[in-house]
């Protein structure tokens, strides 16, 4: 039982449930907050960007073939509605939008990962695209 609740504490899973006929043990932490000021800083700057969340469980994917070019790539401008990935759930490949407009700032999951309903995909920084009439003429 120690080793279950060591290895739980060393990983990143918040809850874990084994079970073996009669016997069965749940085991739940909080999520622990990283130490340190630098990440403090990350974080709160994070908690400003808009997150966009796997809609269910699957492979997540950047691009429509293992050869094309991702849908988007990070510091780029995307429009609400925009097509950011695919994830596939039973040989399905269901498109995953933007549904606000801005700079994409991170991809938090990997390209062949599996996600879950919920977890984050990529960060936002929402915003208006700059025009030309709304740039500064010298």
């Amino acid at each position: 039982m120690r080793q279950v609740v060591t290895a739980v504490q060393a990983s990143d899973i918040t809850e874990l449930e084994l079970a073996n006929g009669d016997f069965s043990v749940r085991v739940r932490r909080e999520p622990s907050l990283r130490a340190g000021a630098a990440s403090s800083d990350a974080e709160s700057e994070e908690a400003q960007l808009h997150r966009v969340v796997a809609p269910f469980t699957g492979v997540f994917f950047r691009s429509p073939t293992p050869s094309a070019r991702a849908y988007v790539a990070e510091g780029e401008w995307i429009d609400a509605d925009a097509v950011i990935g695919l994830v596939e759930t039973m040989k399905i490949f269901n498109e995953v939008t933007a549904d606000v407009s801005g700079r994409v700032v991170r991809f938090v999951a990997e390209n062949g990962g599996l996600v879950h309903a919920g977890d984050v995909l990529v960060l936002i920084d929402p915003g208006e695209r700059a025009t030309a009439d709304s740039e500064p003429h010298p």
